[in-house]
């Protein structure tokens, strides 16, 4: 069952609001995001779609809601006029689902509204609806045929303590996953009570009772129910088949097994299938290829379940799992735990697995590679599961087309419930793919550090560290060179340098003020003159710029030498197009094939005069930690 069209009039903040869900080639319903800022009516489109399953759920089961003190069964969303948009007489809802050629129909009408004068249009569309009086509020769920139904429950060839509706439903709701995730959903860490260790091991003694449907549409949380069905899982998926293997190939008639059990055997194997799944969504989640489940003896229940890590490392149950992760987890488990509650193969192929999935801020508690990279990963496992989701994460929105594609899915923007593209948020995939290389850059500082046990001096590029060196080597100051650890800040990319210039020592200041942890040795930050960084001391790092030759306005580093070596044959002289037609020569300085020249083969100590003051600011760095012997550290 998928929904097929929802309208919604003078409803919250919505005026007017009227969507067709699309479908791809295969008829497999494409995922729809809702967008829009607070206000813009997201929870209340959700809500009329959740009250419809509710309301088709109630005309078969039992277990759905509990009865009032009238005895009635209470509507999940109440009528409420004061949800009427402000100066409006009437708020109208109308969705239409199709369950295979069945059609099914929800309308929620509140206020004053006569249905004879209403637009035709929409008439039209959802016409078996249109049967409430002006006056008072209604709500009413039907399907296209009941008329015939109704004939053949009268005449009792259907079951007569079900509704047309109902009948229609039971088959559907048993058979796939429908679930609301509201935006409160939750799972109780590990350290709030010992009792959420707890799982029950038996086997489930609660009979199935065909009135009921035992898969609660509203999951606020549901890791209880969940561990223990792992378990059950991992139990099924236990069998020794190498044992089995054995039997089979055996010499003794009495072990071979007969074609039937063969069968049984091999139906059996694939329930591995279903533990692969399980442990694919987990390796998804703590972002780990080779995580897996490594069921414990039952006389530890805290530990009953650990998760294994590639690094060595144990998480000893799944309710240490952060709340994101366990939230992620327990959701798309309980889509395959739903999909799989009447028929075990659906545990196998996710494929296959069908119904309508709502969830409230799906993003919410994520990290940003998981709203970006994981999230979209785990739907695309249920392409036959309709999800209808709200985010405010454009994070997520870029990771859903990226893995979607453009036209693989609905982006609808309330409160008119326009569609749209992620093209707007783009800036934010610029945003998110700078935060991926300066997570990957920090990571990559501090395990550079960490084998570095010599004060170190951080440049913005490889030919400072050139020319510094040879300076060092020109003056006399091979001791102070042999001292110091001097590098270039970034590294070789793909581009060429990259994550280098000032713009990399700045991330190394900024991670410094975050995290004073990432220095663990003295660090200078040493910038060029045309940087304009001010002198700073934070700690163990200090920041210091290039002092600037006052007879030149050279940039960089080449400021500090003689103006006479910059001769001719160190500059290319490209021909760019200017304006009316002329052209300009452009001059193109070698700098490269100029350091290597000043540092390699001229070698001239004359050459580095001005490179002294650099050299001071090196000594005193040094001497600050590396004092002397005989001499006290000076006192920071």
């Amino acid at each position: 069952m998928y929904l097929e069209e929802i309208y919604l009039e003078n409803t919250g903040p919505i005026s007017k609001c009227h969507v067709k869900p699309s479908f791809d080639n295969n008829e497999n319903p494409l995922p729809i995001v809702i967008v829009g800022p607070n206000g813009s009516g997201k929870s209340v489109f959700l809500s009329y779609i959740v009250d419809a399953l509710m309301e088709f759920a109630k005309e078969a089961f039992r277990d759905i809601v509990s009865l009032d003190s009238s005895g009635q069964k209470p509507y999940f969303r109440i009528i409420r006029p004061a949800a009427i948009k402000s100066g409006e007489p009437f708020s109208l809802s109308l969705l239409h689902f199709k369950a295979n050629n069945d059609s099914l129909y929800y309308c929620e009408k509140a206020g004053v509204l006569d249905p004879e004068t209403y637009s035709p249009s929409v008439k039209s569309v959802f016409m078996p609806l249109w049967n409430w009086s002006t006056e008072g509020n209604y709500k009413r769920v039907l399907t296209g045929k009941e008329d015939d139904l109704m004939n053949d429950w009268l005449a009792g060839e259907i079951d007569v303590d079900i509704s047309p509706v109902g009948e229609i439903i039971k088959t559907e709701m048993r058979n796939g996953a429908y679930a609301f995730f509201p935006a409160s959903r939750h799972e109780d860490p590990v350290w709030l009570n010992p009792r959420s260790l707890e799982v029950n091991m038996g086997v489930p003694v609660n009979p199935r009772f065909s009135t009921e449907l035992d898969k609660p549409l509203r999951v606020e949380t549901c890791a209880e129910r969940n561990i223990g069905w792992i378990l059950d899982v991992l139990f099924d998926a236990a069998v020794d088949f190498d044992i089995i293997q054995r039997l089979q190939r055996g010499s003794d008639d009495s072990l071979f097994l007969s074609e039937e059990v063969k069968r049984k055997w091999n139906g059996w194997a694939a329930l591995q299938v279903s533990r692969e799944n399980i442990e694919y969504i987990l390796r998804k989640v703590v972002q780990d290829e080779r995580a897996k489940l490594e069921p414990r003896l039952r006389n530890n229940p805290e530990h009953r379940l650990v998760i294994q890590l590639a690094d060595g490392q144990r998480i000893p149950n799944l309710q240490s799992l952060s709340e994101g992760q366990s939230q992620l987890f327990h959701l798309f488990t309980t889509i395959i735990r739903y999909g799989e509650r009447d028929n075990l193969v659906m545990s196998v192929r996710l494929a296959d697995i069908t119904g309508i999935v709502v969830i409230d801020e799906i993003a919410s508690h994520l990290h940003p590679t998981l709203q970006h990279d994981v999230l979209p990963q785990l739907i695309k496992m249920f392409p036959k599961v309709q999800f209808i989701v709200s985010s405010h994460s454009p994070l997520f929105l870029l990771g859903m087309e990226k893995e979607f594609g453009p036209d693989g899915l609905d982006i609808l923007e309330l409160p008119d419930g326009d569609r749209i593209t992620s093209e707007r948020f783009s800036e934010f995939g610029k945003a998110f793919e700078y935060y991926q290389n300066t997570e990957r850059f920090e990571s990559e500082i501090k395990q550079l550090i960490a084998k570095i046990t010599k004060p170190v001096v951080m440049t913005e590029g490889k030919l400072d560290v050139r020319y510094i060196r040879a300076a060092l080597e020109m003056l006399g100051e091979e001791e102070l060179l042999n001292s110091l650890e001097i590098r270039p800040i970034g590294k070789m990319g793909k581009k060429g340098d990259e994550d280098g210039g000032k713009d990399g020592l700045n991330r190394v200041l900024n991670f410094h003020k975050k995290d004073s942890s990432l220095i663990n040795q003295p660090m200078l930050l040493l910038y060029d003159w045309d940087s304009g960084k001010p002198d700073e001391q934070i700690e163990k790092l200090w920041v210091r710029s290039i002092p600037k030759n006052p007879d030149d306005d050279k940039e960089g580093i080449e400021n500090l030498l003689p103006t006479d070596l910059f001769e001719d044959r160190f500059y290319d002289n490209k021909i760019k197009k200017g304006i009316h037609g002329r052209n300009k020569v452009d001059p193109k300085f070698k700098k490269v094939e100029f350091c290597q020249w000043i540092c390699e083969e001229r070698k001239d100590p004359a050459d580095f005069e001005e490179f002294k003051k650099v050299v001071e600011i090196l000594k005193q760095f040094k001497n600050t930690y590396q004092p002397p012997s005989g001499q006290q550290p000076a006192s920071e």
